[in-house]
Formats: structure tokens, sequence, C-alpha cells
């Protein structure tokens, strides 16, 4: 239980640190036009609350309220009632909660305080936690949204620098997280992997040795855009079984460090059992957190323009059939609409092995559209297009 005095001084604190919190326009915006509860899930420290911010500038009256702080340690359901007594004392009728779902039953509240007409945002790092609390109890009334470290754009709006090569280079190699954009200390991206693990996947989840999930996201982020195994996996890193190691790589897709994509295939058996692709958050993070990716400069590209891709849409592929292979496949409506190579440089050797990779993926799908993004080349192949990928991040991808 929290005193009514403790949770003033809270509040009253957070808004002032809120206020006086520098704001990097974000390329997402939300609308208040709606009166649903607006929830906001993504990767820890991408910049969700600076969101909030942005979207509520011209609110001036809010409650931000972070159930991490450990001055709230101890919050308990009936603590709402004091919140909402402050509330109605100060005429305020926004609230904004980060990482609520550490409270036992507020999902329950939501419900009482969104039919009291309280317009509510929540902020969470774990996708699955929140949304099967909101599904049961928030049907119908719930927006979710979710938000990823700065995209290339955002990284050129902060830095001031020019788009083109060079800057696309130093955007891999830095990722997105916009305080390791400030301060570019590598130690910042690699304390925070292990905050994440610590803290989103080992309590959440009553793990007690979390240095075997760290040892596989590591693992993991060393091997962006190859197939993996879990049976490997599991062999690899001494996982005590195949189940755990499949369970491990769930929680950290559900915190957004990672991600993995099925292979394609017209059946759904065999594409749930071809192995996946893995892909990390942020090419910052995984450079930091890996010794080999930082080295090949083509993985690099291919996770930046996975994560370009991630930021339009859930529903991402990869093809491969026979020696054939196309790095990505978008789906609309059950349908492959865009196939997408990824290469570094076309060269003699490698242009028609990408090339026949990206038409073999449009014969078999029937998509329409064909796209090699590379470093600085521009060309174009009959229906397919060769985009130098500093020009294809500064596109907006309607998918």
């Amino acid at each position: 239980m929290i005193t009514e005095t403790i949770l003033r001084s809270v509040i009253e604190e957070n808004s002032l640190a809120v206020n006086k919190k520098k704001v990097v326009k974000r390329e997402k915006e939300l609308s208040l036009k709606s009166n649903l509860v607006i929830v906001i899930t993504g990767v820890r420290r991408c910049g969700k609350s600076t969101l909030l911010q942005q979207s509520l500038k011209d609110e001036q009256k809010k409650i931000f309220l972070n159930f991490e702080d450990t001055r709230l340690d101890g919050f308990e359901i009936s603590d709402f009632n004091k919140l909402e007594k402050i509330a109605v004392s100060k005429k305020i009728k926004f609230f904004v909660f980060d990482e609520i779902q550490n409270i036992e039953g507020w999902e329950k509240y939501i419900r009482s305080a969104h039919d009291k007409a309280f317009r509510i945002f929540i902020t969470g790092s774990n996708a699955l936690m929140l949304s099967r609390e909101l599904g049961t109890k928030l049907t119908g009334r719930y927006i979710q949204t979710e938000l990823f470290p700065f995209s290339y754009n955002e990284y050129l709006l902060l830095t001031k620098e020019t788009a083109g090569v060079a800057s696309l280079k130093r955007f891999m190699q830095s990722g997105g997280f916009p305080e390791f954009l400030l301060s570019k200390d590598n130690e910042y991206l690699r304390t925070l992997l292990r905050d994440i693990i610590i803290r989103d996947i080992a309590v959440r989840r009553n793990i007690k040795n979390e240095h075997t999930i760290l040892r596989l996201a590591t693992h993991l982020m060393s091997n962006v855009g190859k197939e993996i195994s879990y049976n490997n996996l599991s062999k690899e890193l001494s996982i005590k079984s195949v189940r755990t190691t499949i369970d491990y790589c769930d929680y950290l897709k559900e915190s957004y460090l990672l991600d993995f994509i099925p292979r394609f295939s017209f059946s759904i058996k065999q594409q749930l059992n071809n192995p996946k692709k893995v892909y990390s958050i942020d090419t910052g993070m995984a450079k930091a957190n890996s010794i080999s990716f930082s080295e090949d400069y083509g993985r690099m590209l291919e996770n930046a323009v996975f994560m370009k891709l991630r930021h339009a849409s859930q529903d991402i592929m990869y093809f491969k059939d026979g020696n054939s292979e196309c790095d990505f496949l978008i789906r609309k409506n059950e349908k492959i609409i865009t196939a997408i190579q990824v290469c570094w440089q076309l060269t003699e050797d490698n242009m028609e092995r990408e090339i026949n990779g990206l038409k073999a993926a449009l014969k078999l799908t029937k998509a329409k559209k064909g796209v090699i993004v590379t470093l600085d080349q521009e060309d174009v192949f009959g229906d397919i297009q060769a985009v130098p990928a500093w020009k294809w991040f500064r596109q907006d991808l309607i998918i």
C-alpha cells in the first residue's frame, strides 16, 4: 500500500521530469480522437514515454506513473483510488501508466477508469503479457500499437546529418536507441541487454538462470540473417531441452529483443517445421553484443532492412527453394505483394544469383513487385528495381 503523500510526491516529480525532457519528434503519431485505451508496446528505452509526451504536448493536465519506480513498490490495486482522488482534485483526465503489468489486477482498474471517462495510455515492454490481460478484460476497449528504436529518418533528424551512404553506414553501426545515440557508449547497450533479460524475462518468468538466456541472445545476435535450428541451439549452448530453447526464443521475441521469420511455403505445416531466420531489434544492439556481426556489413544492412519492414508489417517471410533464395517476402491479406533482396554490392560474381533468386520468388508467389536494396547502386533489370539503401530507407512503406 502507498500513502497519498508519497503518491502526490511521485506524480509531481514525474511531471517536472517529463516536461524538462528533450523530445525528438517520432514518425509515428497517435490519434487522440478515439476514447479507447491506447497501449504502446516496444523494447525498453526505445522512446515509448517520449512518444506519449509528444502526442500529449497540448494537454497540460496529465499524470505519468512508472510502476518500476522503487517508491511505488507495494502499490496495490486499492491505491488507484488515491490516484483518482488526486486526479479529481487537480481536474486531471489523462493517465499515462508505464509497466503497469507489474500491478496485480491492473486490468480491472483500467476497465473501471475507462468507464469513468478517464483517458488512459499504457506503455509496456512485453507484448504478450499486456495483450493477455487486455484481451480478457478490455476486449473492444483498446488500441495497441508498437514502437521501435529510431528509424533512419528519425536518426537524421536527431543527428542533423545529410541523407546518403556515409550517414546510413553510421546509422547501421549505431542503431536507433535514443540514449545510445546521445552517449555512443557501447556499454550502455550491453547493460540494456542484461537489464531486459533480467527484468522482462527472468523475473517475470521466474527463471533462475538468466545467464543461459543471455548466452542465447548474444549467440543469436551474432547470427542475424541466418537460419536457426532449435535442436542445434540446444546442443551448442547446453540448454536442457529443445522445448526450453523454443520457450527462451519466444521470450526474447516477446520482449522485442529479437524476431524470427518463417520460410515461405504454401503448406502451413511445412512452414511451421521449416527453419526460421533470426533478426535483432536494432543493429547497434547486435553490434555491441556480438563480434562477428560488426564485421559483416551485408548482414548489417539485411537486418536494417528487416527492421524497416517490421515497422510497417508483422507478416514477413523469407524464400528458399533449391538453390534460389530471396531475403524477404511481404504478405498482405494472405497474398505475397512484394519480394525484396538485400545485397551490399551487386558484382559480376553475385548479380545472376541475386536476380534469379528474386525472380524465382516472384514467379512462385506471383508477387508483382521485386526490389534489390543495395548500398549505393541504382539500376533496372526488367521488372526488378535496384535501389540505393539510403533512398529506400527514406521511402514510406505502405503495406
